[in-house]
């Protein structure tokens, strides 16, 4: 009986644990709106959703900055490395813009109130197209 409850209890703690994974992993991975990045007073590693307002690409710095919009009309500055950018998804002149849904992914700095671009999961690539190869 006694090894009945130990593996009840273990069977418990595991089924717990799991649970909390599960939880963390859902919270963790959802979008957040501009206003709710822009309401953390931490520096953390978020997923941003909003619509492009403006794009800028500084090529002497190689730099390409976003200014996204949230559903409350509140702003974000974006900055992007060009060269993660173009290795991914090609030459920063041919990349075709969604404004309406992009999704980034990045370090958020709340002191100067800026998005650190790590990744570009929505918004550019889907609709990028290669130019025709020459040979």
């Amino acid at each position: 009986m006694e090894r009945k409850a130990k593996l009840f209890i273990a069977s418990l703690v595991l089924f717990a644990a799991f649970a909390l994974i599960g939880y963390y992993a859902v919270k963790s991975s959802a979008y957040m709106d501009v206003s709710q990045v822009l309401k953390l007073n931490h520096e953390a590693k978020v997923t941003v959703r909003g619509y492009l307002e403006n794009l800028q690409y500084d090529a002497a710095n190689k730099k390409l900055y976003l200014l996204l919009s949230g559903k409350n009309g509140a702003k974000l500055l974006a900055v992007a490395d060009a060269k993660i950018i173009e290795d991914k998804y090609g030459p920063i002149q041919y990349l075709k813009w969604d404004r309406d849904n992009v999704v980034l992914e990045g370090i958020y700095d709340p002191n100067n109130k800026v998005l650190i671009v790590t990744n570009v999961l929505q918004g550019c690539h889907s609709n990028y197209g290669q130019p025709a190869a020459r040979t």
